[in-house]
């Protein structure tokens, strides 16, 4: 699609978002002006100030457009832990397929709309199960989405060629040839054979976090 052929049909706030959502996956979310957004549906800024009031407005609405693209499963048909695996994998597929949803959500006061709002009311739902104190849940909610947004940094500063790249294998790949003899435990590290085959290296990282919040559950009920 040329840069300045947009959707067709009648402007609308949601045809405003979709293209906004189509530059910033092709050029990053810097990339994202008013401006740009006209010029990208062919026509001038201020017909898109009838629908959205300034760029904050337009990087939550994208923010949420793509939160509500998906739809959380009932909690009540899940334990805890699966629920977790739910929410770390969509936010890990909506970082890959989106990546300027990292910047967007990582400032000091990122976007939350109704779509937003409602996924973390579903995770601390399904963390009820638990009964730690709301700052409990909180915390391991916030410990996840950190685990999630810093391994997808780490996969999409790689090369990605078909599958989603491992970064354990990339790291023993990098230091292989290096000298590690004054690093005994590093050495012994690297030199350790990875399982054969594909590893749910994501999932297994996952669960290292919540290992830890159920160990705190213990400790909470004492």
């Amino acid at each position: 699609m040329s840069p300045r052929v947009g959707p067709t049909g009648p402007l609308s706030r949601d045809r405003i978002v979709t293209a906004a959502i189509e530059l910033a996956d092709r050029d990053g979310l810097d990339a994202v002006s008013m401006r740009r957004v006209a010029e990208y549906l062919r026509t001038g800024p201020a017909s898109l100030y009838r629908h959205i009031a300034h760029r904050d407005e337009l990087v939550t609405a994208m923010v949420e457009h793509v939160t509500a693209a998906f739809d959380y499963p009932d909690p009540a048909g899940l334990d805890w832990r699966e629920c977790m695996h739910v929410l770390a994998r969509q936010d890990w597929t909506a970082f890959l397929t989106h990546p300027w949803l990292l910047t967007a959500t990582t400032t000091v006061t990122p976007p939350f709309g109704t779509a937003s709002l409602a996924a973390m009311e579903w995770a601390l739902t399904a963390l009820g199960e638990l009964r730690l104190p709301p700052h409990e849940a909180a915390r391991a909610i916030m410990t996840i989405n950190n685990y999630v947004q810093g391994t997808a940094r780490v996969v999409l500063g790689q090369p990605r060629e078909g599958a989603e790249p491992d970064p354990g294998r990339s790291w023993q790949d990098r230091l292989h040839d290096t000298d590690l003899r004054s690093f005994p435990r590093l050495r012994t590290l690297i030199a350790e054979p990875l399982p054969d085959g594909d590893r749910n290296w994501f999932e297994d990282g996952l669960d290292v976090i919540l290992d830890g919040v159920q160990a705190r559950r213990r400790g909470e009920q004492r």
